[in-house]
């Protein structure tokens, strides 16, 4: 099974670190695409040792004329985690504006998306309408955790877990 697993910037980057390192431990294959913020949040280079392969990242990092086809070849998934907010409005709009939403619009497999961001942000009217939105294109929206945030609100926002995720993917993979 081969996963692609777009990260944006979000405090919870760092489960995306993990989720990276589960799926290759289980033998499955990850190409991690990352939005330049994301990028600049944390080097590639942890991803790119933990998935075994090269990251794309925002359009700098890119060598090929067209990405967003050749990654998504042979994938069976298509991953974002953390969703942010600034990306879950983009990919509702259609935007094809990195790598991460440009693969999203060329890729006609599953595409989940595991948003993360402030409890207050999450539930903006504009941020919900954005996943309405999503839901209505088929992408399967992975529900936010209730918990505190970093910054001391409390209420949904916080990425599913790992172990969510990862549960998910591994369902999939076994009805492949």
């Amino acid at each position: 099974m081969k996963v692609l697993l777009g990260v944006t910037a979000s405090i919870a980057i760092y489960k995306a670190l993990d989720l990276t390192r589960e799926l290759r431990k289980r033998s499955i294959e990850v190409q991690v695409l990352m939005s330049n913020s994301a990028a600049s949040w944390i080097s590639p280079v942890l991803f790119e040792a933990l998935s075994d392969s090269p990251v794309y990242a925002g359009r700098d990092h890119v060598k090929e004329a067209m990405p967003h086809i050749s990654v998504r070849e042979k994938a069976d998934l298509f991953v974002i985690a953390p969703a942010s907010a600034d990306c879950i409005a983009r990919a509702a709009m259609g935007r094809a504006d990195d790598i991460i939403t440009t693969t999203l619009l060329s890729f006609s497999g599953p595409r989940w998306f595991a948003p993360s961001m402030n409890p207050f942000m999450y539930a903006h009217k504009a941020v919900q309408k954005n996943l309405q939105i999503l839901a209505e294109y088929g992408y399967e929206i992975l529900d936010p955790q209730n918990g505190e945030a970093v910054c001391g609100d409390l209420g949904k926002g916080k990425m599913a877990t790992v172990e969510q995720i990862l549960d998910k993917i591994i369902l999939l993979q076994n009805s492949i």
